[in-house]
């Protein structure tokens, strides 16, 4: 079987770019040193904002915060759905694996709001979003083996991780996996992958910069899909986080980033080789522990509660982060593993 390789071309201008933004990750990076274990509500507000700004949904930052309380939901319940679960997924991804198919397709489902089924599923002929490009792309039935050839070709491969950061974000873009939300996919995609290669990403919205280019972006977007080579674009994501690493909002001296209600994690980059800690708000928790009241529960009886199915989903998403956090324990602390195994929440 041929390997996928991307059609695009180190040029020159992209390792001068690299260079510029290697000494704008060292400025910015001792300057936000200190800040970079927290993740602000408002800074997620912020990339929520532009990631819709981008999908031509012009939802004010206030906005996005008054639906993100549950203090108004909007006429267009959809778009106030969307919101909400984009929302999440963001505080979700610091716990996802950029490189992995399956973190990808639980991500999507969490977008759509479906986060309890376990039919994770890419687009099929007919069902997919006609974009603001009006083309063609794949048969669905391509979707599921170009995307993980995409994905093995990321681990794999030596190039500069924001190379390749920026091929996987046009790819995605290219192959257009899900039914709807592959703009969003994709942005959030490339933005999660920023964050594991240098985690100072995680304080800086990189996609505010492409709202002043937006023609731009869409044209070069359109042009490199229909040719199917990427030169043009991997330039623009790297002109982009150059300018957003330039044009950052640097805390003041002494001054600290808002702390959210969160979960501690220490996440272990396997690409990039670097410990990134960090914290998420697990929505997941939250209902784990509603659920379960003040009574001693088994697993099925917990899953059963929650409407789930998926035993390894449940555990990676509900128990295993409760228990680490010292919310919930078990009766058999000893055996883990074993079918007399209860659970109850720690007063």
């Amino acid at each position: 079987m041929r390997e996928y390789n991307p059609i695009f071309k180190l040029s020159d201008k992209m390792i001068n770019l690299l260079t510029q933004i290697s000494e704008e990750v060292g400025r910015v990076g001792v300057l936000f040193e200190g800040k970079i274990n927290v993740r602000a509500k408002s800074l997620i507000i912020k990339k929520v904002h532009t990631l819709l700004l981008l999908e031509d949904c012009n939802l004010s930052p206030e906005c996005i915060e008054n639906i993100i309380r549950g203090e108004k939901i909007y006429k267009d319940y959809k778009e106030s759905t969307l919101v909400k679960n984009l929302f999440d997924v963001y505080e979700m991804s610091v716990k996802l694996n950029p490189c992995s198919v399956n973190d990808m397709l639980f991500a999507y489902k969490m977008l759509l709001g479906s986060v309890d089924t376990f039919n994770y599923e890419f687009r099929e002929d007919g069902k997919n979003d006609v974009d603001i490009f009006e083309m063609n792309s794949i048969p669905s039935r391509f979707v599921p083996g170009a995307i993980r050839d995409v994905f093995d070709w990321y681990k794999k491969s030596d190039l500069h991780p924001l190379i390749k950061s920026a091929v996987l974000y046009f790819e995605l873009e290219f192959l257009k996996p899900f039914k709807e939300y592959n703009g969003i996919m994709s942005r959030l995609w490339f933005d999660m992958l920023l964050c594991r290669w240098k985690d100072i990403f995680l304080l800086i919205c990189v996609h505010d910069n492409l709202i002043k280019r937006r023609d731009e972006y869409r044209e070069v977007l359109y042009d490199a899909c229909k040719i199917g080579e990427c030169n043009r674009f991997v330039e623009l994501m790297l002109e982009t986080v150059y300018e957003a690493l330039k044009n950052a909002d640097i805390p003041k001296a002494g001054s600290k980033v808002a702390e959210p209600k969160s979960i501690n994690k220490s996440y272990k980059n396997e690409d990039m080789d670097e410990s990134v800690t960090v914290k998420a708000t697990s929505s997941f928790t939250k209902k784990l522990l509603e659920v379960m009241g003040d009574e001693v529960l088994s697993t099925n009886e917990i899953m059963l509660r929650l409407g789930m199915t998926h035993k390894p989903t449940f555990r990676k998403n509900y128990l295993n982060p409760a228990i680490e956090l010292g919310l919930v324990e078990m009766t058999l602390p000893g055996k883990p593993r074993s079918r007399h195994q209860r659970y109850k929440k720690i007063s």
